[in-house]
């Protein structure tokens, strides 16, 4: 963790920087502000290990990919700031190896978001699930998580399409409790509903949203619907 701290006030630092060198030139934020998000990428940053899942769904998962989420509020700081304030999200995952046994967690992407809208990421290794498994998307309580859920509910979808051309299947994304209600709310405004007719031309993609612990058990399908409508 002294690495860790050591680093954040490094790129701290150099945002700072990079604030007094772009201030009066927003043309050159353009070229500056992506070698600074891939320097932060870059940053030598400790993995912290995903820990056990509720016990009805530790027995079913072969891997577990989890999300962090960091306000990064004085990163690229400066007047006109395009991406100010930022939001980290750090995804780092675990398989279970062919004896069952939990594998190393490994860091596979970060991502930075401006109040909830994608604005660059990072990948750091090509992420291997194994074909015919399924595992668990958890989003972990990291300070206030409640003020990044648009950020950390837009990263769940985002991982929707790397999950699945793994030929692996998603069993669940996991919620801490309390936030559930949140993340609800943003799901709707990504077109995640919960849907009991439809009408008309319609493509559905299935999220099964569950808490970490007992009290909220959901199914939301995706809507893109056209000469018609969404019945609720």
């Amino acid at each position: 963790m002294p690495r860790e701290r050591e680093a954040n006030a490094s790129f701290l630092f150099l945002g700072r920087l990079v604030a007094m060198s772009v201030s009066n030139s927003i043309r050159g934020s353009r070229l500056i502000i992506p070698l600074f998000l891939w320097l932060c990428a870059n940053a030598a940053l400790a993995v912290d290990e995903i820990g056990p899942l509720p016990e009805k769904y530790e027995e079913s998962a072969d891997w577990v990919l989890s999300l962090t989420s960091k306000p990064m509020n004085d990163y690229l700081k400066f007047p006109k700031s395009p991406v100010s304030p930022l939001t980290n999200v750090e995804v780092s995952y675990k398989v279970r190896n062919s004896e069952g046994a939990w594998g190393k967690t490994r860091s596979y992407e970060t991502l930075w978001y401006h109040y909830g809208k994608p604005k660059g990421l990072r990948r750091h290794e090509k992420l291997q699930l194994g074909e015919d498994t399924h595992g668990v998307i958890r989003i972990k309580r990291s300070g206030d998580t409640s003020l990044q859920m648009k950020a950390l509910t837009n990263a769940v979808l985002r991982l929707l399409p790397d999950v699945y051309l793994q030929n692996a299947t998603l069993n669940v994304a996991m919620y801490p409790r309390d936030l559930c209600d949140q993340a609800d709310m943003e799901l709707s405004t990504m077109r995640f509903y919960r849907v009991k007719k439809t009408t008309g031309d319609i493509q559905t993609l299935t999220l099964h949203v569950v808490s970490d612990t007992e009290g909220f058990d959901r199914y939301y399908y995706y809507s893109a619907v056209r000469k018609g409508q969404v019945l609720e």
